[in-house]
């Protein structure tokens, strides 16, 4: 089962109705589309209707997934995979430790909420939000990448491993960090904070 590392931007004015709504938060967590059960929407056609809707209908629901995850990720919510635990090493040289504000990165702000599974999901205010993407910003990707030593962080047990083994992992974490900086930008100029968690 793989761990993956999100982070959502939440409105200022949303911030104190996700530190208190139980069911508004969960909402901002759910960041999967909801299945759709074609055969018991069309088992009301007959069968010479009901074919050849399912193959169009089937084609409309994968295209709205697909733009929906597109505009997803573009506006709201920044999905890093299994690069989260990758990208914090790097920025830290520690797997679970770091200075800040870089350890705040992914991992910081203030725990809300219950345990999802790998612990509660962190809510991070729009002036710390500021602080870490402007530490963020006085790094290029290639500095960071300077810092990639796979033994090490296989050693280290930095997830999800394979860093000395798999070549592709260096472009993975460049490109994602150069995500995460974007996000982060954005999020400052919406005057946003953050939720992040890990699924």
């Amino acid at each position: 089962m793989s761990m993956s590392g999100k982070l959502r931007r939440i409105p200022a004015h949303e911030l104190e109705r996700v530190r208190t709504d139980e069911r508004f938060r969960e909402g901002m967590l759910a960041t999967g589309t909801p299945e759709f059960d074609l055969s018991a929407s069309l088992s009301i056609l007959r069968w010479y209707v009901r074919w050849p809707m399912r193959i169009l209908l089937r084609k409309q629901i994968r295209a709205a997934r697909q733009a929906e995850a597109a505009a997803r990720e573009g506006r709201a919510v920044l999905d890093l995979h299994k690069s989260w635990h990758g990208i914090h090493w790097l920025l830290c040289q520690s797997a679970w430790e770091g200075p800040e504000p870089y350890r705040s990165v992914i991992l910081g702000g203030q725990e809300i909420g219950e345990d999802l599974g790998y612990g509660p999901p962190r809510l991070m205010e729009p002036a710390q939000v500021a602080e870490v993407a402007h530490a963020l910003g006085a790094l290029s990707a290639a500095q960071v990448m300077k810092r990639y030593d796979g033994v090490v962080m296989d050693r280290e047990k930095v997830y999800p491993g394979a860093f000395t083994s798999d070549s592709e992992w260096r472009k993975v974490l460049e490109q994602d960090f150069e995500r995460l900086q974007r996000f982060y930008r954005e999020t400052v100029r919406e005057r946003s904070g953050l939720l992040s968690w890990l699924e």
